[in-house]
């Protein structure tokens, strides 16, 4: 699949003194952020949409980038937004998530929101991946399953997810993944040291990050009181799903309540 570029190069929005760096998922593109990143725009804040190493061109290129590169390229985001922001609330999906978790536990941001972050995940093969290493180079991705929901007859129904441009490698190589599984772990080990505000979703529904990780995250940084939103309608890509304009809109809250928070601790 050859990617659009409009649907893989980062963006950057000049807004007010708020910026918010958005971080896709694994095997993702910017794609999956450019909608929040436009709604977040039209609100007055700056954002940043980066696109992390070795995404958003070829499985091939993906497979000579590890989660050091993924890290990197956030914390350079950061950098990116402090030339022009005097507050970066990072914010992310998927591994994006734990890389906004990341940069928390280096007390870089001064605020992060998280969307299906993985503790977890839901598929346990992955966890044994490193064992098919010696055999296989590359994994195909499973193939998305129809969320179920439950009409009011009580009949199960199939969900259907609104649809948006996306670019996402359908082959992921398999070092990549072992490398996203030694991040999630080096993450979470670190958890303890994240100091600022945070803000925690996930969807119920979501077939690529076991729902529990939300709470692991939660009781890991209860230092912070961070707040929980649960999604029941959307799947893993939560930025695009049926609540995208809701999702969008507890961001901004979550904005709001920063800044307020930050002018009666100044006045």
């Amino acid at each position: 699949m050859e990617p659009q570029r409009r649907l893989v190069e980062p963006f950057y929005f000049l807004g007010n003194r708020v910026g918010c760096l958005l971080i896709h998922g694994f095997s993702g593109s910017p794609s999956e952020m450019r909608l929040m990143g436009e709604r977040l725009t039209e609100f007055g804040w700056s954002v940043l949409g980066v696109k992390l190493s070795g995404h958003g061109t070829s499985p091939e290129e993906m497979a000579k980038t590890n989660w050091e590169d993924w890290a990197k390229d956030a914390e350079v985001g950061v950098r990116k937004l402090r030339e022009s922001c005097d507050i970066v609330i990072g914010v992310g999906l998927s591994m994006g998530g734990l890389l906004a978790l990341h940069l928390g536990t280096l007390g870089i941001i001064d605020g992060l929101i998280t969307m299906n972050a993985p503790m977890i995940l839901a598929d346990r093969r992955t966890r044994f991946v490193r064992f098919v290493r010696p055999f296989m180079t590359y994994v195909e991705k499973p193939k998305s399953k129809p969320v179920a929901s439950v009409a009011k007859s009580k009949t199960a129904s199939s969900v259907t997810e609104p649809k948006a441009e996306r670019f996402v490698y359908e082959r992921i190589p398999v070092d990549a993944l072992i490398s996203l599984n030694r991040g999630i772990r080096q993450v979470r080990s670190k958890l303890y040291a994240i100091k600022c505000p945070a803000l925690l979703m996930q969807s119920t529904r979501d077939l690529t990050v076991n729902p529990i990780s939300v709470e692991i995250i939660r009781k890991k940084i209860q230092q912070v009181n961070p707040g929980v939103i649960y999604w029941e309608k959307s799947g893993h890509i939560l930025t695009l799903g049926q609540e995208r304009d809701e999702v969008v809109l507890k961001v901004h809250e979550f904005l709001q309540r920063f800044v307020e928070k930050k002018e009666l601790q100044q006045s």
